[in-house]
């Protein structure tokens, strides 16, 4: 595995990066991916190439005619011209001695016959000069760690650039995905590590990017959006040889999805079935949707791990608390009674109205006295018959769910108990105090969802990883 990780150094570390197809006009994508690059504040050389603009600056920039003209080394050459120009542009990369290229062009596999001989040609070139190719037909790489990213984003007006690295990644064959992750990650604060969009794969495949993620310090959870595995036999076993959490969503599980997958990339998507038998034996977690994909890594990217399957949920919502209780019995999950000991002492805390046993629910008067909800989750934290929790504090008043989250955050560190906080508020409410109840959690690393269906699942994952985890340790 170490040949791999020096061999993907230059994709992932560059000490310099050349933007070929770079523009000076904001209506072209080599404008936005030049300037991203230079917004994440990517500190080594950043070299323009495009032959109608050499000699000119483009965004403060010389900007060269080619990358033969570059006077320096370049590690990483991103190609944002098409695809017959970027077979031109890769040979010139090969006699500069470029180390790694992504092509972001379509064209090739997907289209057809004239498509395949034009990979066979990329593949042919990758042999004779040892070049890392990420390609064609994807959107490249992001690694927060060196202020990489090449997606063309202007996430800087948006407000949506990650403030620091995360310890997720992503591999995703689909480039909209890829950019989707990172923009979800930022929203919910349990921000990225390294992102990569592979494309229709003709070099560098999902499975070579997943063995050196399993290597990479900064990666604590790997996610992956699959249509296909080109190399099934190693894809597994390097699954089973990581106590890493692996998540996955696998797309083409329907008849048409198998085509809309083979239309994309030229992926040739197998059967549910088949995928269903690979995760089990390689200890993969599945996603059904894009969002559970990103919820279960949030969840798994948390240090904790839960002893066993009972869990205690703490509400201020009736309703809300009878569906989390069914939405864990639905995951395998018990919510067992409290011990006596417990109920006492929460007889003591909480007003005659509340319910003591399992789920506790506070009601609305924790509106009158904030310190009740803290209290009662030291009292299931500490109670013996409890392995995690769900916390489901008010959907009203902002200011009360900060207090809320520093009390789960300081709970689930003193107790080591994973805690999933779980509210009826949509993420997209724009108010301050909310941005900093998400700042609270993702740095305390709790993870949160809105409803509880949702942190049943994600708790689930959890028990699912900790069983993994221990297998796999007895196995090595």
């Amino acid at each position: 595995m170490k040949d791999v990780v020096e061999k993907m150094r230059p994709l992932f570390y560059p000490r310099s990066v050349a933007i070929v197809g770079a523009s000076d006009s904001p209506t072209k994508f080599g404008f936005w991916r030049l300037k991203c690059l230079l917004d994440f504040d990517y500190k080594g050389a950043v070299y323009p190439v495009n032959p109608r603009l050499a000699g000119k600056e483009v965004l403060g920039l010389k900007c060269y005619g080619s990358v033969l003209d570059i006077p320096d080394e370049v590690d990483l050459a991103y190609m944002d011209v098409d695809a017959r120009t970027a077979l031109n542009v890769l040979r010139e990369c090969g006699k500069k001695g470029v180390k790694a290229a992504v092509i972001f062009a379509g064209g090739f596999s997907e289209v057809g016959d004239e498509g395949k001989k034009m990979e066979d040609e990329l593949r042919a070139i990758a042999r004779e000069t040892g070049m890392v190719i990420v390609g064609p037909n994807c959107i490249g790489v992001t690694n927060l760690y060196a202020g990489l990213c090449t997606f063309a984003l202007d996430l800087k007006r948006l407000g949506l650039r990650p403030p620091r690295p995360g310890k997720i990644s992503l591999i995703a064959q689909s480039g909209t995905l890829a950019q989707n992750f990172l923009l979800l990650s930022t929203v919910r604060g349990f921000y990225s590590s390294k992102i990569v969009s592979t494309g229709n794969e003709a070099v560098t495949t999902l499975t070579e990017v997943l063995e050196y993620l399993i290597e990479d310090p900064d990666t604590r959870v790997i996610a992956m959006y699959v249509e296909a595995v080109r190399n099934g036999k190693k894809f597994i076993e390097l699954c089973k040889s990581t106590t890493k959490p692996l998540v996955a969503l696998k797309a083409g599980r329907s008849e048409a999805g198998k085509s809309a997958a083979r239309s994309h990339t030229a992926a040739i998507a197998g059967s549910a079935d088949v995928w269903n038998a690979v995760c089990r034996q390689a200890g993969i977690i599945q996603a059904n949707s894009f969002e559970e994909l990103y919820e279960l890594s949030m969840a798994l990217a948390s240090p904790l791990r839960p002893k066993g399957n009972r869990v205690a949920i703490v509400s201020v919502m009736g309703g809300a608390a009878v569906i989390a209780s069914d939405a864990c019995e639905e995951q395998g999950l018990r919510v067992p009674r409290l011990t006596e000991e417990s109920v006492k002492r929460l007889r003591e805390i909480l007003p005659p109205v509340a319910s003591v046993t399992n789920p506790v629910d506070i009601t609305g008067s924790i509106i009158r006295d904030v310190n009740m909800f803290r209290e009662a989750l030291e009292v299931v934290c500490q109670d013996p018959c409890i392995d995690m929790v769900i916390a489901m504090p008010p959907a009203v008043r902002v200011p009360l769910l900060m207090s809320i989250s520093r009390a789960v955050v300081d709970a689930s560190r003193r107790y080591g108990k994973p805690i999933v906080m779980a509210w009826a508020l949509p993420f997209d409410v724009n108010v301050q105090e909310f941005k900093e109840v998400t700042r609270i959690l993702s740095e305390g690393e709790v993870p949160y969802c809105y409803m509880p269906e949702k942190a049943a699942k994600m708790l689930s994952a959890l028990l699912t990883q900790a069983m993994l985890e221990k297998r796999k340790a007895k196995g090595s």
